[in-house]
């Protein structure tokens, strides 16, 4: 048996080493990986770039399949979470807008604890301005047969009138503690009027001595915010000064207003507003070329179109011109119009001289106006005027030439916009911003100066072709030495034109139609030598080419 044995063991070793040897080696088995892709909730449109940048390479590398679907499927999923976050915006922005319009419009401006009581006056006691309904307005300007030189009166031309008035009462305009006004006292706003435009010998800011203060401020110095019963303010003397013209941006970016009525059918000037609006978005990257103390944001928007307007019962400013065609549509109040062509407004004046004196709208309407009917002769064929009385939803239009003034009967807010009736008059306009000599407007004339380094106006008037009288030349070169001493101080002034330009290339005005082609690049250039001495870093996206101009031409 032990032999038996052995014979099997050793059967079993020969086969054994008969059989080929196999080699058993590790080998990788195909594999799914759970990958964790994170992103912070701030960085979503990046990790959107990164992805469509990372999907687009693997495509242009023939990357594999499965490479291309992992990067793929993470693009995806950073879309999905960004178009899930704006549809819930818009349901929600949907739903608060129901909200307000089940509730009613505010028929008032402020409250009673804070409006001031109306003027017992009922204002005109007619009305000679022609009236037309938005839709007449409409045939007309397709037509060609809208006098644009007269005043007119657009009646209904503010369909969204309602939903103006939730946005804006004193109680919203007061939640904006972001906002400065520039303010004057009744003995500043006093000092101020004048029907003489006379050159302007030192910069306005300087010239009226404006104080700044918070909205809440103002409706405390206006109004009768937290006023006490005995000190509550009355229309007129009380409040004669308080009107104000602030820029619709500064109040709520959001809640601007689509161009209606007459700036909706001559919507030139408007144009430019989309590109004012993104150069200021870059307010950050700018404003350490002009130091702390300046608040560029508001610089900036004083060139814009577009203009909310308001003030308590009894406020109005002066009889003048605005210089510019402009609408006025009112959301809330009742304001008073008395308007004159200009040669009849100097007929008045040469004849009426010891009674017509610079003076509030009130003041105006209630001490002057009746003797300069009845002993001056006012009204008649050689001294014509317009009057109305303007109520909510009403858009007024009224030629930059035209002589005016309005008094404010209720507490008022109304949207103004200026009005090109051209493209050849938006032109005119950004050059007048630039570079304008003639003007004598300081600084706003003279303001590419600054792009030469020091004030230059002679390199200025040279690239541009248009001089500078030397003996003003002089006298302008000493008082913008005097105001703007410092690189800081003149790079408000090349920003501004920069800004300007900005706008008009946006808009699609084309830069060769403007001083925009030449005014860009060597203010540009300059701001870029003034960097390292202000501490600054030049941004990206501001270099000495102009930006393109819009496809769409203006």
């Amino acid at each position: 048996q032990n032999v038996s044995m052995r014979r099997l063991w050793l059967v079993a070793l020969l086969v054994c080493l008969c059989v080929p040897q196999q080699t058993f080696s590790a080998q990788l088995q195909d594999t799914n990986f759970a990958l964790t892709f994170r992103v912070q909730k701030d960085e979503f449109d990046r990790a959107l770039k990164e992805t469509e940048e990372l999907l687009q390479y693997a495509q242009d590398h023939k990357m594999s399949p499965n490479t291309v679907m992992m990067i793929r499927a993470a693009r995806d999923k950073v879309t999905g979470a960004l178009q899930d976050l704006e549809k819930r915006n818009k349901e929600e922005a949907a739903a608060e807008e129901r909200k307000k319009s089940t509730s009613p419009a505010p028929t008032a401006f402020t409250d009673k604890e804070i409006g001031v009581k109306p003027l017992k006056s009922e204002g005109a006691k007619k009305c000679n301005i022609k009236k037309h309904s938005l839709a007449d307005l409409a045939s007309l300007v397709n037509s060609g047969k809208l006098d644009l030189k007269k005043p007119f009166i657009v009646t209904g031309g503010m369909p969204d009138v309602d939903s103006l008035r939730r946005l804006f009462t004193s109680e919203t305009l007061m939640e904006n503690t972001e906002i400065e006004l520039r303010y004057l006292s009744p003995v500043k706003a006093k000092e101020a009027r004048t029907f003489d435009k006379q050159q302007s010998q030192v910069p306005e800011d300087e010239q009226l001595e404006y104080s700044l203060v918070t909205m809440e401020k103002y409706f405390i110095n206006c109004f009768n915010h937290k006023a006490k019963p005995d000190f509550r303010k009355s229309g007129g003397a009380d409040t004669e000064h308080c009107e104000q013209t602030v820029a619709a941006a500064l109040l709520n970016n959001a809640s601007i207003p689509q161009a209606d009525g007459v700036a909706g059918f001559l919507d030139f000037l408007q144009k430019l507003e989309p590109g004012r609006l993104e150069f200021a978005s870059h307010v950050g990257d700018l404003q350490p070329f002009v130091g702390d103390k300046v608040n560029l944001k508001q610089t900036l928007t004083r060139a814009s179109s577009k203009y909310f307007v308001f003030g308590p019962a009894g406020s109005g400013e002066q009889l003048r011109q605005e210089g510019m065609p402009f609408s006025d549509a009112l959301v809330h109040g009742k304001r008073r119009w008395f308007l004159m062509a200009p040669k009849d407004f100097t007929t008045l004046r040469e004849k009426a001289k010891d009674v017509l004196e610079p003076a509030s709208a009130f003041m105006f309407f209630e001490q002057q106006m009746e003797e300069l009917v009845e002993e001056y002769g006012l009204g008649g064929k050689k001294m014509k005027f317009w009057e109305c009385n303007q109520n909510p939803g009403e858009i007024i239009y009224i030629p930059g030439d035209t002589i005016m003034t309005s008094l404010n009967l209720d507490n008022s807010f109304s949207y103004k916009q200026h009005i090109a009736t051209s493209a050849t008059s938006v032109a005119e306009r950004v050059d007048s911003n630039i570079w304008m000599p003639e003007s004598g407007m300081i600084p706003t004339g003279y303001q590419f100066a600054a792009c030469f380094g020091s004030v230059d106006l002679q390199a200025a008037g040279s690239m541009l072709g248009k001089g500078v009288n030397p003996m003003q030349g002089q006298i302008i070169s000493q008082i913008m030495a005097q105001y703007y001493p410092s690189v800081v101080a003149r790079n408000n002034l090349i920003i501004s034109v920069l800004a300007e330009c900005y706008a008009a290339l946006q808009g699609g005005l084309d830069g060769d139609k403007t001083y925009c082609q030449l005014a860009w690049e060597q203010c540009a250039t300059q701001l870029g030598r003034n960097a390292e001495t202000v501490g600054a870093s030049m941004p990206a996206w501001l270099t000495p080419k102009p930006p393109k101009p819009a496809k769409k031409e203006l």
